[in-house]
């Protein structure tokens, strides 16, 4: 099974993150639906940081726009759906399972 990034890890992300300009961060009361799309996002993120690819990269990867990854990398979630997120991260990782809690 994949191994997801430990805290540490994301906390680092996050970190840079939050120094980067038009990143949006999740508010309190988000929904369990933006939570999850938030995650996914996520980890799409921590994949092409692991990986040193560039967004260009990305989009090539994923057959789709640089803006589109631009919108992944900087959470505009509600630019996409829970199932196209979950899609791309599949074609990244296609053994990766998805959990609800």
């Amino acid at each position: 099974m994949p191994e997801f990034p430990s805290e540490k890890e994301l906390k680092i992300i996050r970190r840079q993150m939050s120094r980067v300009r038009g990143s949006q961060g999740l508010p309190p009361a988000a929904t369990p639906l933006d939570r999850g799309k938030y995650s996914v996002c996520e980890q799409i993120l921590v994949f092409m940081r692991k990986k040193k690819m560039s967004q260009r990269d990305l989009a090539k990867a994923l057959d789709t726009s640089e803006t589109r990854v631009s919108e992944i990398v900087h959470y505009r979630i509600e630019k996409f759906t829970l199932d196209r997120l979950v899609e791309y991260l599949q074609m990244m990782k296609p053994m990766i399972t998805v959990h609800v809690a």
